[in-house]
């Protein structure tokens, strides 16, 4: 797991399986997030090759927690089989997916800053 920020987003890149084994640390890394005020998540799923649906559930709950906090979790990158165990759980109506870090990134921007940045 690496961690890289743009902006004021948070992008946490996971690798190979996530397992119910990751949770904890996944958990203390969103946690540490939280508690300083860093409410903007990007999950990086490019090189993620399956995740336990367990992950999956604590995803949900962490990402309406930081929805209370003015902020939100989303993924990126998402590969077919970790796709299908989202639909799967129901997580796609909880958790929103881009294509890309870029759409991702994108996606956090209000329209002011989005106009900022394009002037």
């Amino acid at each position: 797991m690496e961690i890289s920020k743009v902006h004021d987003i948070s992008i946490l890149h996971l690798f190979g399986e996530v397992s119910f084994m990751e949770i904890d640390r996944i958990e203390r890394v969103l946690n540490s997030l939280q508690q300083t005020n860093h409410n903007k998540v990007l999950i990086d799923m490019t090189s993620v090759d399956h995740i336990h649906y367990v992950v999956i559930k604590n995803l949900i709950e962490k990402a309406m927690s930081f929805r209370d906090m003015s902020g939100d979790i989303r993924l990126v990158s998402v590969q077919e089989d970790a796709r299908e165990m989202i639909r799967f759980t129901g997580a796609d109506q909880y958790l929103e997916d881009y294509a890309n870090i870029s759409e991702g990134i994108l996606s956090f921007l209000t329209r002011t800053e989005s106009n900022e940045i394009y002037q």
